[in-house]
């Protein structure tokens, strides 16, 4: 088996860290108004559900029933004190898909020993590699960076 040994510019990564940095960081200044409307849009999507559920129960009596395979199950329970209870098959009512929580773009993750966000590793790469002197860096040294990017 023959071996390869591959060189990178250093200039070339350093431009790449640089790059993902400033997308860290601009996502990380839009990320409270994603949380922002994330959140407003689940309180859309509740009440949707809601008026959803009123109009499957008033419209639609034939999908009501006990068993576990019906898409509107109604049972009564009778244990310490009778309650009714209503579970809504959502995909079989074509209910809407509720809205994704946003992504921190900040969070921390274990990396080895240490727990760090992706944007403190990817500083601290950058000021090792703008310190060095050397033009090139080797191909493994470049795919542990690229975990990052």
């Amino acid at each position: 088996m023959a071996t390869l040994a591959v060189k990178v510019p250093t200039h070339k990564v350093i431009e790449m860290i640089e790059q993902k940095l400033a997308e860290i960081d601009e996502a990380i200044a839009n990320y409270p108004a994603l949380v922002l409307a994330y959140k407003q849009a689940q309180v859309e999507f509740e009440k949707s559900l809601v008026a959803l559920t009123i109009d499957a129960l008033t419209n639609k009596p034939e999908l009501i029933g006990s068993e576990h395979n019906d898409p509107i199950r109604v049972s009564v329970n009778n244990y310490s004190r009778p309650s009714v209870n209503v579970s809504i098959d959502a995909d079989a009512l074509g209910f809407p898909k509720p809205p994704v929580s946003p992504d921190n773009p900040d969070s921390k993750e274990y990396v080895g020993r240490e727990y760090v966000s992706k944007r403190e590793i990817l500083m601290n790469t950058l000021r090792t590699l703008r310190m060095t002197e050397q033009e090139t860096i080797n191909a493994s040294t470049y795919a542990n960076v690229m975990k990052f990017l």
